[in-house]
């Protein structure tokens, strides 16, 4: 139930957004003279909120235990493997 609250809440933002935009540019027919600084914001700050959200979660993600005195290798090698 909640991913369906989720799905309609995105939908519904995403509809009452295209709306506002439509009436919007119903009242203001001129065309829109667009600058770098909102260009780049859109470009960049949705990238850099989605890296700080993955980094985020690799930082409340469980680390994996290590062994005592080592790196996780086996002892033995890929050749004495093969001959036992």
């Amino acid at each position: 139930m909640v991913k369906v609250w989720l799905l309609l809440s995105v939908w519904g933002g995403a509809l009452f957004l295209s709306f506002g935009l439509w009436k919007w540019g119903r009242l203001h027919p001129d065309p829109l003279v667009v600058t770098t600084v909102p260009v780049l914001a859109l470009l960049f700050v949705p990238a850099f909120l989605m890296a700080l959200w993955l980094f985020w979660l690799a930082r409340l993600a469980p680390q994996p235990l290590q062994r005592a005195g080592g790196s996780g290798e086996s002892v033995q090698s890929d050749s004495e493997q093969e001959s036992t």
